[in-house]
């Protein structure tokens, strides 16, 4: 008896209450074998148009094989295409009114048009013609219910009995996991996917939906450890490479999320619906030529939405493309409807500068300074914009604000703002700016070349000669390449031969005026000064 038990459960066969039950009687059939399974894979796989074409085909077969069309409406719901589902179930039952599942198809089609009512009394019927034992039933309704959150409790009623008749069935557990997913109950949905691997070890589908609980509550390793999983399990599991990409992205693994994301958009059947994703992938992970590409054939639809825009003017931009990036922008900007962002702002001033209209630019970069103050990149670029024009002190506030966000201040910045001190005849301040500098970049000559000429303008006479060792310091660094430096030398020399004028050091004045001739030999100044000496 326990073998004839055994034999009967493998064949599709269940004793319930001491009675025979077939919860899939078509089992036997050829199609049911080989079609059917091949394009349950396919929809798993996200190939759902692929299963309609083996499964029509099976029917041009296999034309008495009234289940086929319950499977083809299964697939037409997956592909989203319900008034084609709903016309193949009515076939289904033209071949074959006992068949409970048609009635479920329907229920299916209905409830997602919202017709709930209808849908409830088509599911009534299959489970009264069933006698809700029917394994096969049981699940199709459930999954039906699963279509909407407010139905995940009549789904689980269902499974808990489909589970009692049949313990070791993986996909009532998957549906299972699914429900209480859906119920936000992530640690009884991740037990139920687990007993569906376990019973189902070969169906990547229980550890992609794992890696999609882990997901949810932002446990990215585990998430990315049952991703991988199912790739083992399934190399063209077209859903788990999807994930895979966007824990990519959310980690900022650009060349990661792009190796993924294309291993997806090859085994997945629509991919024109993610090319925008992949290309935001691209953007980030700095393959702007490919990004550009993709963007390109993006842009060409009728419905473009903004974000493309955006995002492929930010692209254009990074790759060098100036001209095209500010056509994408300029109609980026008619839209009323957009929210611009500071981001927005800010990439359309950096733009701008690039191509010296800095007044415009100066607009955009406060725009979006005014959003998010803390930009570091536009606040430097804004404040050397202003140096440039000669507006110092906006200049001058840019970079104090600038330099006193950063525990630890950039060199460039206290250059900058000696600079603008300097301009501004607030030379007090310049010189602790270049102090600064010095200290920061002691082995650079720069800073000893603006620290020297700001003390000269506090010893105008260079009676005290604040200038001289700051000079000499400078002729110190840039004599290891004089040929670099050579305006800053002559500007050295020409300040000691003068300071040593002064001091009627004639020898040594004479020395540094030589220096500068041998520099530059016609130079007017050096000869007169050397005329002077004889």
């Amino acid at each position: 008896m326990k073998n004839t038990l055994e034999f009967l459960k493998r064949f599709g066969f269940i004793i319930f209450n001491g009675t025979l039950f077939i919860f899939l009687a078509v089992m036997f059939t050829r199609a049911q074998g080989v079609e059917v399974k091949s394009s349950l894979r396919l929809i798993d796989i996200d190939q759902p148009n692929k299963a309609i074409e083996v499964l029509s085909k099976a029917v041009s077969e296999h034309p008495d094989d009234a289940i086929l069309y319950y499977y083809i409406g299964y697939a037409q719901l997956q592909a989203g295409e319900y008034d084609l589902a709903f016309e193949s179930f009515e076939k289904g039952l033209v071949k074959n009114d006992k068949q409970p599942l048609f009635y479920v198809g329907k229920g299916h089609v209905l409830l997602l048009k919202k017709n709930t009512t209808e849908a409830k009394s088509f599911f009534d019927r299959a489970l009264a013609m069933s006698k809700s034992k029917n394994v096969a039933v049981l699940q199709a309704i459930a999954r039906a219910y699963l279509s909407e959150p407010k139905f995940s409790g009549e789904a689980l009623a269902l499974l808990e009995k489909a589970n009692l008749i049949e313990p070791n069935n993986a996909e009532t557990y998957l549906l299972l996991g699914d429900a209480y997913l859906m119920q936000n109950n992530g640690g009884s949905a991740v037990s139920n996917y687990e007993w569906a691997a376990q019973y189902d070890p070969k169906n990547a589908k229980p550890h992609y939906k794992i890696g999609v609980v882990y997901l949810r509550i932002k446990d990215y390793k585990m998430a990315e450890e049952s991703f991988l999983k199912a790739i083992n399990i399934d190399p063209g599991y077209a859903r788990a490479f999807k994930e895979l990409g966007e824990l990519s992205y959310l980690s900022k693994n650009g060349t990661q999320a792009v190796k993924y994301y294309e291993t997806y958009l090859l085994l997945t059947e629509k991919p024109e619906k993610d090319k925008l994703r992949y290309a935001f992938f691209l953007f980030m992970a700095r393959d702007f030529t490919k990004a550009n590409e993709v963007f390109r054939g993006l842009v060409q639809k009728e419905d473009v939405n903004p974000i493309t825009l955006r995002y492929f003017a930010f692209s254009l931009f990074e790759a060098g493309d100036y001209q095209q990036s500010r056509g994408l922008f300029e109609k980026y900007f008619t839209n009323t409807r957009q929210e611009f962002n500071a981001s927005d702002y800010g990439y359309y001033g950096k733009l701008l500068t690039k191509l010296n209209e800095d007044s415009l630019a100066s607009i955009n970069l406060e725009k979006s300074l005014a959003l998010d103050k803390n930009q570091a990149e536009l606040t430097r670029l804004l404040a050397e914009t202003q140096l440039k024009h000669k507006k110092y002190q906006k200049s001058i506030e840019l970079y104090k604000q600038l330099i006193g966000s950063h525990e630890k201040p950039l060199s460039q910045d206290y250059y900058s703002i000696g600079r603008a001190y300097y301009f501004n005849s607030q030379y007090a301040n310049a010189d602790s700016s270049f102090l600064k500098l010095i200290e920061l970049q002691p082995n650079m000559a720069v800073g000893y070349l603006w620290e020297a000429r700001t003390k000269s303008n506090l010893d105008p006479e260079s009676e005290k000669g604040l200038a001289k060792p700051f000079y000499e310091k400078l002729i110190e660094i840039a004599s290891i390449n004089p040929d670099k430096s050579k305006n800053d030398l002559i500007e050295a020399y020409s300040y000691l031969g003068y300071y040593h004028f002064l001091k009627e050091e004639m020898r040594l004045s004479k020395s540094y005026w030589m220096k500068v001739l041998a520099l530059d030999p016609n130079h007017e100044k050096a000869k007169e000064a050397i005329k002077a000496i004889h």
